[in-house]
């Protein structure tokens, strides 16, 4: 499958490299809040864009029934994650 590879380049690291509970959730988990969130973190946390990690997620995953609600899923915490790496980043007296 030439998107693994494409996200192998991403992540830099091979695919059966990656934690085992990302194969989890790409290919038996089922869609849950829970699943969505570890995975936009793993795929946050290595620069994945927000539309590559989605549409892997969709092409991965058995159960086609919400597919329409992945990008907004992870989206929402792929802007979590921003905004809570900005508050982390910033000092404390740039904020008040």
């Amino acid at each position: 499958m030439l998107l693994l590879f494409f996200l192998e380049a991403f992540i830099g690291r091979a695919f059966d490299l990656w934690p085992a509970y990302v194969h989890e959730i790409l290919f038996s988990k089922p869609i849950t809040p829970e699943n969505i969130s570890a995975l936009a973190a793993f795929m946050y946390g290595h620069d994945v864009p927000l539309r590559v990690a989605s549409k892997t997620y969709i092409i991965c995953i058995p159960d086609g029934n919400r597919h329409y609600l992945i990008p907004y899923a992870m989206g929402g915490y792929y802007a979590l994650f921003f905004v809570a790496a900005v508050f982390v980043i910033l000092p404390s007296s740039m904020m008040s």
